[in-house]
């Protein structure tokens, strides 16, 4: 039995202890009287539903449009990353490094208070479509940079060697397997977007955690609305982690994109073969 299979079988065992650790704090809660019955009985009303379920389109509007937004952004940010040298380089890997580094707290109350300052209002929700857009486009390209390191030289020459330009051979050699690489990456980023979309109530705006929020104002029951958010975050994100792991795990150990320092260090030995 090898250790791949080994694994697998672990995998159920470890979801039914996560859930089992689940069901029994919660049992817990309601036998020392932490989570009183009566504060779960809004959640028996399809009108509850239907109020989260605004939010939570909210959430997922944001992400979405968030995600795509980021890649238009992020993939020419990236090649430019991977491709340029001199100043223009400099200025590229600045910008980005700088965006990275910034809480993107801090970025989401800059781009809604600074912009409003110079005369341009954004709603809530525009203003951390922009944020998070800003943010994660920066990741995203540390994500094609390293994707684009890692294709092997000679694929390249042999490109360029065939007459192509350098837009042809990024778009018809390079991308389409630098992508296939970077898509583990990029569903991981997406899960960490989506959570990201929790900030914007600070904001002011209405999304899921907002909506949370004014229910559990008007019911009072702010500990078991909290833990039913968690929930549809976590019933959002997991299925998205076992899809990183799955791409993650379908492809060699050599072509996984390691956003790092270590990026280089894999490009070169990737390179090298």
């Amino acid at each position: 039995m090898t250790a791949i299979s080994v694994a697998r079988r672990r995998l159920p065992v470890g979801r039914l202890v996560l859930v089992a650790i689940a069901v029994g704090l919660v049992l817990a809660g309601f036998a020392t009287g932490a989570l009183p019955a009566n504060r779960w009985e809004p959640f028996l009303l399809a009108s509850t539903w239907t109020f989260l379920g605004r939010g939570l389109i909210v959430t997922l509007l944001i992400g979405g449009t968030s995600l795509v937004a980021s890649l238009v952004i992020g993939i020419p940010l990236g090649i430019a990353r991977a491709s340029l040298t001199g100043p223009v380089a400099l200025v590229v890997r600045g910008w980005v490094e700088l965006v990275r580094a910034t809480p993107i707290l801090a970025i989401l109350i800059v781009i809604f208070l600074g912009l409003s300052r110079l005369g341009l209002d954004l709603e809530a929700v525009q203003a951390a479509i922009v944020g998070l857009t800003l943010y994660n486009s920066a990741v995203l390209a540390e994500v094609v940079r390293a994707g684009i390191r890692s294709i092997s030289r000679g694929e390249v020459e042999a490109a360029r060697s065939l007459g192509l330009t350098f837009a042809q051979t990024m778009r018809l050699v390079i991308l389409p397997q630098a992508l296939a690489r970077m898509a583990p990456a990029i569903v991981s980023q997406l899960i960490t977007l989506i959570k990201d979309t929790s900030l914007l109530f600070i904001l002011g705006g209405q999304e899921l955690v907002g909506f949370g929020r004014s229910f559990f104002n008007f019911y009072g029951n702010l500990l078991e609305t909290y833990i039913v958010l968690g929930a549809i975050f976590f019933a959002i994100c997991y299925p998205l982690s076992r899809v990183a792991r799955r791409l993650e795990a379908g492809q060699p150990a050599g072509e996984r994109i390691v956003v790092s320092g270590e990026a280089d260090q894999l490009a070169t030995a990737t390179s090298a073969r």
